[in-house]
Formats: C-alpha cells, structure tokens, sequence
C-alpha cells in the first residue's frame, strides 16, 4: 500500500471511530435539559434560555510514553517528548462539541491517533505501534458557589489496537475495547473579554475497565470574533489497561491546538 493510500485508510478509519455515535451530545443534552428538578428558580430560569451548542476541531500533538503489549509480546515505548515534536505520532483527528443551557453543559470529546516508536538496539529490534481513539460523553454542572467551576462526570470509551514486532522474535497484535467512569471538575475564568482560561482534570476507571485512568488539562482561549476563539494549551493523559492479552501503561500527553466555533 503507498503513502497516499495508506493516510486515506487512516482518514476512514477515524471518521468511522469518531462518528460511531453520532447522537451520543443529543442524548447528553436531553438527559441534562431534564435533570433540574421543576418548581426551583434555578428551573425557572433555565426553561427561558436556550441551547448554546459549539464545535471545536483541534490537534493535540501529544508524545506517548510507558509499555504496551499483546499477547505476551510486549515492549516499552519511549518517544521522548520535544517540543512541537510529532515524529511519534503519525495521525490524529480530534473534535469537541459542547451543548449549554443554563447551568448544564453537554461535553463530547472524540479523538482518533496512531502513534509508532521504533528501536534498533542490538540485539533484537523493536517496532511497536498504538492505534486508535476514545469517546467522551459527560456532563458538567455549574456550582454556584464558585464562579466558574464546574463538577464532571461522564464515562470515556476506549478502543486501541496494538501491535509489537521483535526482531529476531515473535510478532503479536491485539485489539480491545473499555469503557470507564470519570468523575472530575472544570474551572473557567476570564482575564478581559478576550483572554480566558480552562482548568479541567478527572480521574476514572477505578477498577472497572481500567485500573486508574488520569486526565489533566490546561487551555488559554483568544477570542477572534464573536463566533470563534482560539484555544491553546497542554493536555495530560494516563491510561492503565490489561485485559485479554492487551497492555497498555503509558501516559500521552502534549501542546493542543484548535479553534472554537459558536453555532
């Protein structure tokens, strides 16, 4: 397969993982527009606003770090973070969508990436790749105590496949599929009308799918006009999975950039 048939078999690949489910923000948005109990001044204001809904396309040019491993044939990946480095990630297709009314926000988060690391150290040679992405649904609550912050909970499905090469050795490729919990909180505050920043970390699995997974970011947002604001900041993400002769332990993280857009 050439270069250009193998990025537009990635290309497909991803549209198909990150449009899976298609109505999971509608179905997050009904499911909060409900939550509020009726009769509270809360409720009553709520019920005359109406839906904000945004979409954010953004690139996070993440590093992965740690081990993998399927069917028994494992490896360590190290690719060594730099700087706007992607020579570790070979694809990435990454959306967010948001749905507000009053003090509930709908969040999804899908991202698609494949990363590669390879080691030619004697004696045997090592090629291990991760391919694959994760669905976010969750719903944030504005507390009112604190202007800004945000309680989230939610579940992320994960679905990786890896494949690891010795050479001399055995090759081996495994893929899996989990869902877990997260639970966690947002906080945004604005500088001036058109500097802002957002704070967000959770933490999930709790031995449910995963045995702990943490995510942690940290994003400065320029509005441009009234209808797009650019955002950039740094992401953190770490998995701990092992099931069925599929390992991951590693930690992504990196700068993202992207651009939202009010609908």
């Amino acid at each position: 397969m050439n270069e250009n048939s193998l990025e537009v078999a990635r290309s497909i690949r991803a549209m198909r993982f990150l449009f899976r489910w298609p109505l999971a923000i509608w179905l997050a948005a009904a499911a909060t527009a409900h939550a509020q109990a009726p009769g509270t001044e809360d409720s009553a204001s709520a019920d005359t606003q109406q839906w904000a809904f945004s979409i954010t396309p953004y690139l996070w040019a993440a590093g992965l770090d740690g081990d993998t491993g399927a069917d028994g044939v494992g490896a360590e990946i190290d690719t060594g973070y730099e700087f706007f480095s992607l020579d570790n990630l070979d694809f990435a297709l990454a959306l967010g969508v948001e749905a507000q009314k009053g003090r509930w926000t709908a969040l999804l988060d899908a991202m698609h990436v494949d990363f590669s690391d390879a080691s030619e150290s004697s004696p045997i040679a090592v090629d291990a790749q991760v391919s694959g992405g994760f669905v976010e649904t969750s719903a944030a609550y504005r507390a009112g105590r604190v202007a800004g912050l945000e309680l989230v909970v939610g579940a992320r499905y994960v679905e990786l496949e890896s494949a690891v090469r010795l050479t001399p050795g055995p090759s081996a490729e495994a893929d899996e599929g989990w869902l877990d919990p997260l639970v966690g909180a947002r906080f945004t505050h604005a500088f001036n009308d058109r500097w802002s920043v957002t704070l967000r970390g959770d933490v999930g699995g709790f031995g449910v799918s995963s045995e702990l997974v943490t995510n942690v970011a940290a994003v400065f947002g320029c509005r441009l006009t009234d209808a797009a604001t650019l955002r950039f900041g740094y992401r953190f993400l770490q998995m701990d999975y092992d099931d069925d002769g599929f390992v991951l332990d590693a930690i992504a993280q990196g700068y993202a950039f992207g651009v939202t857009f009010a609908l």
